[in-house]
């Protein structure tokens, strides 16, 4: 066998192994392409504190964070049920990873507290007495942040440490500073940081059931690894997770500073390489330059997800109605069957005010109502008593309902703005009537009913009354002619016939011609007739007289 009879075959073993390796790097490339800058995260979990009852979830939950953020390919740094020696040691060790990291994460759970505009971060062997424990006994957030800030890169906060805590019972006796929950901390002096907590500033946060996990951080797992999504999206769909899991009673708060999109689990895809492909066409031949990796291409998983960030931003019942058409069944329709009902709810009542766009809670709360708001509405004396029954079913006393808002009217308006977190001016502005209205359509609706039932029964009663025999339920009194037996008696005594008045004769009118008045008493005929006996004894007695006085 000679050289050239080996070639062929040495060219096509060496296009197949070209091919394996080709298909190698493709295999191997997604993840590194996918995180191609070093990531570091911090996870602390909490539970077991000495001086206070224990919580039940914070060391799972951090454990169940940690395991994703892993899967995710962050270098993490975690610890559980740490005393403050040992925090602030696993501060320091997530300092010196961040060196030349693009990206740190912070995840703590458990106990936190707020003094001041002071956040502290719990330890499980923390025992305060005092305001001055709190620089000695627990971390300060700022530590933390201040070591995330050192070099530009991107940073993300998450605290679920606004359970209800016993430390700042002990705490509120000595320190008027001390607040429920912890307090915001701002981003507009750094940029590209996130910070995100359970609930909303100064709130308290539930802590789930025992053996799971917390409402906000079952949220989070559950969203947290979507490919292909920014982290600010994914904080609205643990946001709106967790508001409707907890009946509307929690809401997570984020503040961001992040400029662009910050993807946790960023995806490229490549080409994939058949070797037998690759085999095939490079007998014979020479070995061909490898194709550049193709257009990344979306699964439907992935389109269902651009089409829901669309509708989402979007916020119309349109761009819902868009999304569960090409996926009735997706991910998230779900969420948007619920705003889509919400958006419906909140459509005005015909004749009424206007419903303006992106009424909800938080644009609600940035309104300020004022008399020149209220005057820019133009209400009608229709409006105004429809609003002051609306605020009626929905438990708050407006006093009697008139034309115009008296101050019963104002203090009601001042209630009703101060269940919703509104600011409490007693005056309202269109959105505000609006959520007034949404609110409030069921019990207004059947108040109107009820209201519609009572008039229709007054009505027929008093029909009934008018159409009862004998003049029953009515009172009538006929014309009384003053002089009428005057002149009957005194034609009498001259031997003249007297031709009355002609009237329709009624009960109580005497055969001579004159009508006495007549009081109808429930059909009593005894009336009548006793006053046409006494008019006759009187006519005789006073005919007597005068005639005596003409004979003279």
């Amino acid at each position: 066998m000679n050289f050239a009879s080996l070639v062929p075959g040495f060219r096509a073993r060496m296009a197949v192994a070209f091919a394996l390796v080709l298909s190698a790097v493709a295999l191997a490339s997604p993840s590194s392409a996918a995180v191609p800058e070093r990531r570091v995260a911090l996870v602390i979990g909490n539970s077991a504190y000495t001086s206070v009852p224990p919580l039940a979830n914070p060391q799972r939950d951090a454990k169940g964070i940690s395991a994703a953020l892993k899967r995710l390919g962050f270098d993490v740094v975690e610890g559980y049920d740490l005393k403050m020696d040992e925090m602030t040691g696993i501060v320091r060790e997530f300092a010196q990873k961040l060196d030349g990291a693009k990206a740190g994460l912070v995840y703590y759970a458990g106990h936190g507290i707020a003094v001041g505009d002071e956040n502290y971060l719990i330890p499980v062997d923390a025992s305060l007495r005092s305001e001055a424990d709190l620089d000695f006994r627990a971390v300060n957030i700022q530590l933390v942040l201040r070591q995330m800030q050192r070099d530009e890169r991107v940073n993300i906060v998450i605290l679920d440490a606004c359970r209800d805590n016993p430390f700042a019972a002990q705490l509120a006796a000595k320190s008027r500073a001390v607040t429920r929950g912890l307090t915001a901390i701002e981003t507009q002096s750094a940029s590209g940081i996130l910070i995100a907590f359970a609930t909303d500033p100064r709130a308290t946060a539930l802590d789930g059931e025992r053996d799971g996990n917390s409402p906000f951080t079952s949220a989070l797992l559950k969203h947290i690894e979507t490919p292909e999504v920014s982290i600010t999206t994914v904080m609205d769909r643990v946001r709106a997770d967790v508001w409707e899991a907890t009946g509307k009673k929690q809401k997570p708060w984020t503040n961001s500073s992040i400029i662009g999109e910050f993807k946790l689990n960023p995806t490229l895809k490549l080409a994939s390489v058949d070797p037998g492909v690759a085999a095939t066409k490079t007998i014979d031949a020479a070995v061909p330059m490898p194709a550049m990796p193709a257009a990344p291409s979306l699964d439907r998983a992935q389109i269902d997800i651009k089409t829901w960030e669309v509708a989402e931003r979007g916020n119309s019942a349109s761009d819902y109605r868009a999304y569960l058409d090409a996926f009735p069944s997706g991910q998230f329709a779900t969420f948007a069957r619920n705003r889509l009902a919400s958006l419906e709810a909140a459509k005005p009542a015909a004749g009424f005010l206007a419903t303006p766009p992106g009424v909800n809670d938080e644009a609600l709360k940035k309104e300020i109502g004022t008399a020149q708001t209220e005057t820019a509405m133009k209400l009608e004396a229709k409006d105004r008593r429809e609003v002051q029954t609306r605020l009626r079913v929905s438990g708050f006393q407006p006093g009697k309902a008139a034309a115009t808002f008296g101050p019963s009217h104002r203090k009601a308006i001042q209630a009703w703005q101060k269940s919703r977190s509104i600011p409490e001016t007693g005056f309202l502005t269109a959105m505000q009537v609006s959520a007034l209205r949404a609110q409030s359509e069921t019990a207004y609706q059947a108040a109107i009913a009820e209201e519609k039932a009572a008039a229709e029964k007054k009505r027929s009663t008093k029909a009934a009354g008018d159409g009862q025999p004998n003049g029953k339920g009515t009172r009538s009194v006929n014309s009384y002619e003053g002089d009428e037996m005057y002149k009957r008696d005194l034609a009498r005594e001259r031997g003249e016939t007297y031709q009355g008045t002609t009237t329709t004769a009624r009960r109580g009118t005497t055969s001579t011609g004159y009508q006495g008045r007549v009081r109808t008493r429930e059909g009593d005929a005894n009336d009548s007739t006793g006053a046409a006996i006494f008019g006759g004894i009187v006519g005789g007695a006073l005919g007597g007289v005068l005639g005596g006085g003409f004979r003279r």
